[in-house]
């Protein structure tokens, strides 16, 4: 009974009233104000909408985020020829329309675009056979352009491969789709003729245009055909050598043409 009392009168005390008191003032000031940073720190019911940004141009990105308060980075580029360059194929996170979700204010909103264009690495060909360098070269997806010199030393051997009119160095990339130049020796060069543009033609076409007494001759070579239909309706994607003012090879020569199906393959 004796510490009952005691500890009564020490609970209705001045001192103990005073320290209870001020106790509970921290406490509710430390519990407000910790509530006040984290909302204002989590900015706690601010909600902006995130725009749709796939399918458009990076250039527009500014434009489409109007005055949003939110920023974007662009984190890499995906080659995809089939696509305009620059063109927004991922975004994180998603637009709200389609998400239903909303970010706070200073959110960066990451982006992948496309590019049309890859380098590749050029192999080097010199004193390759001709038939041999248009082969690894293509495999490359590079195409070429063939000149034809006298050369009793280096017939039908690569005596220089060239791009834009320089020659290649070891290790050297170029876009991918682009044409080495090669020089090819020949023992008689004869008379030349120009390579025919062959690009887009069916294959009945393409003989067509080789019929009547042409000096060239034509190797077809079907890509993804699987039916005779497929081999009838197939269009050139491309040609080796190319077809251009200056691309000219001897009489006899086999002009080598890439035929497909899918319209789609076809060069621009």
């Amino acid at each position: 009974m004796g510490f009952l009392k005691k500890l009564g009168n020490f609970i209705i005390s001045r001192k103990f009233i005073i320290n209870f008191v001020l106790f509970c003032l921290v406490w509710v000031v430390v519990i407000w104000g910790s509530a006040k940073y984290f909302d204002s720190y989590s900015r706690h019911g601010e909600t902006i909408d995130v725009p749709s940004l796939l399918n458009n141009n990076v250039k527009d990105i500014e434009v489409l985020i109007g005055d949003r308060d939110i920023r974007y980075e662009i984190l890499d580029s995906i080659y995809n020829p089939d696509l305009v360059e620059g063109t927004i194929i991922y975004q994180n996170p998603m637009p709200t329309d389609s998400s239903g979700l909303f970010v706070k204010s200073d959110r960066v909103i990451k982006v992948r675009v496309s590019k049309r264009s890859r380098l590749v690495y050029v192999p080097v060909v010199i004193s390759k056979s001709h038939r041999f360098a248009e082969a690894v070269l293509m495999s490359k997806g590079l195409r070429t352009r063939v000149k034809y010199v006298p050369s009793n030393e280096d017939q039908g051997s690569v005596i220089e491969q060239k791009y834009k009119g320089k020659n290649i160095m070891t290790g050297q990339q170029v876009p991918i789709n682009s044409v080495i130049e090669l020089t090819v020796g020949k023992r008689t060069v004869g008379n030349l003729v120009s390579v025919p543009n062959l690009q887009g033609l069916t294959i009945n076409e393409a003989e067509q245009r080789f019929g009547g007494g042409s000096s060239l001759r034509l190797f077809p070579v079907y890509m993804a055909c699987e039916t005779q239909s497929d081999s009838l309706n197939a269009r050139v994607i491309r040609q080796t050598p190319v077809a251009s003012d200056s691309s000219k090879v001897p009489e006899g020569s086999t002009i080598t043409i890439f035929v497909s199906p899918n319209t789609g393959d076809l060069n621009e």
